[in-house]
């Protein structure tokens, strides 16, 4: 590959405005050498530099980078966002954007706020923003020795080409209607793994899903079609589901079997939003029936904070109330009813489970 068709590749469109005399050499120089005039780069001047030819990227993958944190998402544009571990709070922000104002394309601009910096390389969008940017992030895993972390499955053509790419994976997130059938869901779930956090938008389907979901986090928007034997033959630690069809009495058939001990063992933090006609009093009766939990209006050593993923941290309030449950290894269940409006008589309920251990 030649210069002028790796910068194409990278999304750079540059003329060759000065005379081959002026030009130096730089490829040329001895791999020693050149490592040395490399190896301080920043990231963003290395990625174009391993563009250049087989021997710029050989030589650009002997520097010895801590791991790499890796974004590919859609947020308003394309980008893949860089993190070295080593240094959380500076990125690297590669972006695709259509050419819709006057800015010649390639461009950089520069964000520093109190908390973090970044620096953003903005390519244009030639027509095939989704092709260019597997080949870049390809390319990045490769040249940084390091892998995916986060995805955002923003379109159906891109789920083929992460399970062939990199089947295992820390974080996914699916938007709304990316999904547009169990079929699809299934294959997702069966060819992907996800071993921390998968967040799913709302699916078109009317048919119903039985199989456990294997992520550490999920957390699923219009969960209309999950069922109770995908959520109690899990090993999930968090479970976050919006808009569910359970009733009072899947409710109770969860505490149930999270205190025999079983099942449910990894779980941490249940939240469950559901719609019910029932008053609180018949709400309750049937959601703790057989269960005798005992009451507690005092916080006494339970953790006030659940790390739901990367991002996001929820909150319970000290004073809440709850009643806890006790498993007979230790474990107590704190479960949580809380009043999330009604539309006429169907009234909004959060059904909470936090899972503790009282410290001696």
């Amino acid at each position: 590959m030649n210069f002028q068709e790796a910068l194409d590749f990278s999304g750079l469109q540059i003329q060759k405005q000065y005379p081959k005399k002026h030009k130096f050499p730089l490829l040329k120089l001895p791999k020693v050498v050149l490592l040395e005039c490399i190896e301080n780069l920043d990231v963003l001047e290395i990625i174009p530099f391993s563009l250049l030819s087989k021997r710029a990227k050989t030589i650009a993958k002997l520097i010895c980078w801590s791991p790499l944190d890796i974004c590919f998402r859609f947020n308003r544009t394309l980008q893949i966002c860089l993190k070295l571990s080593t240094d959380p709070d500076r990125k690297w922000i590669i972006n695709y954007k259509t050419n819709y104002k006057t800015e010649k394309y390639p461009y950089y601009i520069f964000e520093k706020s109190d908390s973090s910096v970044s620096h953003h390389f903005v390519l244009n969008d030639n027509g095939n923003p989704a092709e260019d940017s597997k080949r870049m992030v390809e390319h990045i895993c490769d040249v940084f020795r390091s892998p995916i972390s986060d995805f955002h499955i923003f379109d159906e053509s891109f789920i083929e080409w992460i399970i062939n790419f990199q089947p295992i994976i820390r974080n996914v997130l699916i938007p709304n209607y990316v999904v547009r059938s169990i079929e699809t869901l299934d294959r997702i779930l069966k060819n992907l793994k996800v071993t921390e956090n998968f967040h799913l938008g709302s699916i078109k389907t009317d048919e119903k899903y039985t199989e456990p979901i294997s992520s550490r986090s999920v957390t699923i928007k219009d969960s209309f079609w999950i069922t109770l034997p995908s959520i109690i033959n899990g090993t999930n630690s968090i479970i976050y589901l919006y808009n569910s069809i359970f009733t009072p009495n899947d409710l109770n058939t969860i505490l149930k079997e999270w205190r025999m001990g079983i099942k449910l063992r990894n779980l941490e933090f249940l939240v469950i939003n559901i719609s019910t006609m029932l008053d609180w009093g018949r709400f309750t009766d049937e959601v703790f029936k057989d269960l005798n939990p005992t009451e507690s209006n005092k916080n006494v050593g339970r953790p006030t904070k659940v790390k739901i993923d990367d991002e996001i941290t929820y909150t319970l309030g000290e004073e809440e109330e709850y009643v806890n449950l006790i498993r007979s290894d230790g474990m107590i269940g704190s479960v949580f009813n809380e009043y999330a409006g009604n539309d006429g008589e169907k009234i909004f309920r959060r059904f909470m489970l936090q899972v503790w251990r009282r410290q001696p």
